[in-house]
């Protein structure tokens, strides 16, 4: 039979390594990142807005609502990009984010696809030309 005090420095040696790992892994994560690493996860967060925007395109016609989660993805890689870019952009940033803005807005208001579709595709667009070094 085990007794207690076997028992108490048996699960300290079974919650150490975890409690290490966990403590390395948040370090890992939480490090400052590189230029390029940056970049290279601005570029990431950039193709899933243009095919966010993509299905935006697909679907706002025949099913607003599920165009307009499309829509708040698409914003939402965006704003995760914006950070770096910003660094070197800051003008086209803010201008991308306005046009977000303007688009979830009439997607609220159910606004005719004649409007809403050109300028999802001129976003779409925009983003894309980001996407060139």
């Amino acid at each position: 039979m085990i007794s207690r005090i076997h028992t108490r420095w048996l699960r300290i040696g079974l919650a150490l390594p975890m409690v290490i790992g966990l403590i390395g892994g948040l370090t890992w994560a939480l490090r400052p990142r590189t230029e390029p690493e940056t970049a290279q996860l601005a570029r990431r967060e950039l193709q899933e807005a243009i095919r966010q925007l993509d299905l935006f395109l697909q679907t706002y016609p025949a099913t607003p609502d599920e165009a307009q989660g499309a829509l708040e993805r698409a914003r939402s890689a965006f704003e995760k990009a914006a950070g770096h870019l910003a660094l070197s952009r800051a003008s086209e940033v803010r201008q991308r984010q306005t046009d977000f803005h303007q688009l979830q807005d009439l997607t609220a208001a159910r606004a005719a696809p004649e409007v809403v579709l050109p300028l999802a595709r001129q976003l779409r667009e925009a983003l894309q030309r980001m996407l060139e070094p």
